[in-house]
């Protein structure tokens, strides 16, 4: 298959089969229009071991100088050498017919069905080409909409990060401390949502949060510490003091700085 390239395969199916078929075609046309012989001929005569002698044929001399060769009675039972043709095979005139009708009707109808069959078999190929077409288009065009989508996103996400960073502020600043930042880092996932990120079904909340700042390219160092302070205001027993708030305030200044967000 070297010699089609880079064709798609439906495509390659239909040469292979269109020259077959063609192929086809010209034999049977050439068997139809062959020889009437074929049909209707005395067949291949007997070979012999020796060359028979024959006699000849007796010749009369006409009183105008003309020859006349003369047919004996016994012509069809002696080897007369080149005996007329209506004499030949035993004295039966042998006559050239054409081949039967029904012959030709049969072969019309063969080639007919094998027209048929190649059309829809074409066709069918045909199809199968313009769906394989078309689905290819189709899927370039999706990974083009998600190479770009996926090329997108970190901007998108720190746009968000920018539009809500007055709410975020306000959330970690007022209130306990431990809900402040709870609050504060719960964020991350609305502003992702608002930025087109689709949070996997497999995700916690935090794992969604911290896929969206790493997408964004945040920086690793602010990110892993203000999300040491959500779990320890999460899930810890201990106090949240004023020292943790101000800890997730400067965490939080340091992603939106990584992020090229100024607030």
């Amino acid at each position: 298959m070297r010699a089609f390239g880079d064709w798609p395969p439906g495509l390659r199916a239909v040469v292979a089969v269109a020259g077959s078929c063609l192929l086809v075609v010209l034999v049977a046309w050439a068997t139809l229009l062959g020889p009437d012989e074929v049909f209707t001929g005395p067949g291949p005569r007997p070979a012999t071991a020796t060359t028979p002698t024959c006699i000849p044929l007796p010749v009369t001399t006409n009183a105008d100088g003309t020859t006349t060769v003369e047919i004996p009675d016994d012509v069809a039972e002696r080897p007369y050498c080149d005996p007329p043709l209506e004499f030949a095979e035993g004295g039966e005139e042998v006559v050239e017919r054409p081949p039967p009708l029904w012959t030709k009707v049969l072969m019309w109808v063969l080639l007919a069905t094998m027209a048929a069959g190649i059309a829809a078999i074409l066709l069918w190929l045909l199809a199968a080409v313009l769906r394989e077409v078309r689905a290819r288009r189709i899927r370039t065009e999706e990974r083009e909409d998600i190479s770009f989508a996926v090329l997108d996103e970190p901007v998108r996400v720190a746009e968000q990060v920018a539009a809500d960073a007055v709410e975020q502020d306000t959330l970690l600043r007022e209130g306990d401390p431990r809900n402040a930042i709870v609050a504060a880092w719960h964020r991350f996932e609305v502003q992702g949502e608002r930025a087109g990120v689709e949070r996997r079904a497999s995700e916690t909340s935090s794992e969604y949060a911290l896929r969206i700042l790493d997408l964004a390219d945040a920086d690793a160092g602010p990110v892993n510490r203000l999300a040491e302070l959500y779990r320890e205001a999460r899930f810890s027993d201990h106090a949240v003091t004023e020292d943790h708030r101000s800890e997730a305030l400067a965490a939080l200044a340091g992603i939106r700085q990584s992020l090229g967000v100024r607030t």
